[in-house]
């Protein structure tokens, strides 16, 4: 595989990686519970699951902040494309 497309998948699993620790951060601050998986049951029941993936996606700004800083593009490039990945999966559910 070309070194670019390495950079860019590279990027995009760290843009998705970023997204679920943020989101993973999202769900303990505002819904602080022992039990993981009934929360996790709860959002899904709820509709804010959604919300809450998109909350936590917001760190994906810093660091791509970050990379554009270091001259680090391409990688950069991955993390804004799994952004748009989770935007366009997100429109797609709220249709459906």
């Amino acid at each position: 595989m070309n070194n670019i497309v390495k950079q860019v998948l590279a990027g995009t699993i760290l843009g998705f990686l970023v997204s679920a620790l943020g989101s993973f951060i999202f769900m303990l601050i505002l819904l602080p519970t022992n039990d993981l998986q009934n929360t996790f049951n709860k959002l899904l029941a709820s509709g804010l699951l959604t919300k809450i993936i998109t909350l936590g996606t917001l760190p994906n700004a810093l660091v791509f902040h970050l990379l554009i800083k270091n001259k680090r593009d391409y990688i950069a490039r991955g993390v804004l494309m799994a952004v748009v990945l989770l935007a366009v999966l997100f429109a797609a559910l709220k249709m459906l």
